[in-house]
């Protein structure tokens, strides 16, 4: 990922920059949120860029095209085609001996779909279009690790003016930066040394000590370290997004509260879950009026859109399962709120060690 220091600098740099002149005019605003994001592209990965360049003319052929047929039944399954993008870094790489890392192309493929998705429905004009699509793929501060959203609506408040946050915007950022640059290394520190630990018990031929560690520490630690890292750099996007006058969706609502498994997606990475309900769980629905299908493939879907490795396979399965069959028995059979909490944990922290690979 970012160095979360160049990744702070960077942020100020720019920010200051669209200040400096022209604060409040959309132009000048949608410049500095999105030029920095071409550079940053660049300097990680350059085919990344070119990636994000191919998705966003992609993008543009899908809505041209949308226009041109004019029916509202295409045009809504038109924008589909752009998430099999989603699946190219992956296949790429796993044909080339250097594999393509993509820094965060599965959110910017995301965020052209809703916005081509949107543009067609509401048979945008190509001037609003563009500045949304621009948004969508190269807005900075959410390149790293999201939150997913419909450019056109970021485009809206840049086009009205809106003042910045400055208070919020930088509380939120720099909140967001201890996250990852405090918390986030010590949880990487502990991880490193899980290795070691682990083989000391081992040679000491102490089972029940290692199994302990090997269970619960080592999957406490990987999620932990999961948590940080997303709520580190969304934090950092939405305050960029009020420094810039605009507003992006929150991604984390303290999901270590959550009482079930329907809450837990209510509360952790909430974009990316409300984009999955709304594309893909609630036209399943529709579609098939099978509720538990829909849910399944919903959430293999985002598995799959993770990595497609046979882990986030049975990660997206198991939260298909969870939240279509045994949330709706534990209901059922009235199972006491607390044991609902504590299962709901640990059947996270077990899934996100499966998905990750920690107990193989």
């Amino acid at each position: 990922m970012v160095d979360p220091v160049s990744f702070l600098v960077l942020i100020l740099l720019a920010t200051g920059l669209s200040h400096a002149a022209f604060a409040y005019d959309a132009r000048n605003r949608l410049f500095w949120s999105c030029a920095p994001g071409v550079l940053l592209l660049f300097a990680v990965h350059p085919v990344a860029l070119v990636f994000a360049l191919a998705s966003f003319a992609l993008c543009g052929g899908v809505y041209v095209a949308g226009r041109c047929m004019g029916s509202s039944r295409i045009n809504a399954r038109l924008p589909y085609a752009i998430l099999l993008l989603v699946f190219v870094p992956d296949a790429v790489g796993a044909f080339a001996s250097d594999p393509i890392l993509m820094l965060g192309s599965a959110f910017f493929v995301v965020r052209q779909m809703m916005t081509v998705a949107a543009a067609l429905k509401e048979r945008r004009a190509a001037s609003d279009f563009v500045p949304g699509m621009l948004l969508a793929t190269f807005f900075f501060a959410a390149l790293p690790s999201g939150p997913v959203f419909n450019g056109l609506r970021i485009w809206e408040q840049l086009k009205a003016g809106r003042r910045p946050e400055y208070p919020e915007g930088l509380v939120r950022l720099f909140e967001g930066f201890v996250f990852l640059f405090a918390f986030g290394g010590i949880a990487s520190v502990a991880i490193e040394y899980t290795g070691p630990v682990g083989a000391v018990l081992a040679e000491r031929s102490n089972a029940a000590a290692l199994w302990s560690f090997r269970l619960l520490v080592e999957p406490l630690l990987g999620i932990c370290l999961v948590f940080v890292t997303f709520y580190g750099y969304s934090r950092m996007a939405e305050g960029t997004a009020l420094l810039f006058g605009c507003e992006v969706p929150r991604n984390f609502d303290k999901p270590h509260l959550a009482r079930d498994l329907a809450d837990f997606w209510k509360r952790w990475h909430r974009s990316m879950a409300d984009f999955v309900m709304q594309y893909i769980y609630l036209p399943l629905l529709v579609s098939t009026s099978r509720a538990r299908f829909a849910m399944l493939a919903a959430f293999v879907f985002m598995g799959m859109w993770h990595e497609l490795t046979l882990g986030y396979l049975v990660w997206g399965l198991g939260h298909g399962v969870g939240l279509g069959v045994f949330l709706p028995w534990a209901r059922r059979r009235n199972v006491p709120a607390p044991v609902v909490r504590v299962f709901c944990l640990a059947y996270v922290v077990a899934l996100s060690a499966i998905a990750r690979g920690i107990w193989t």
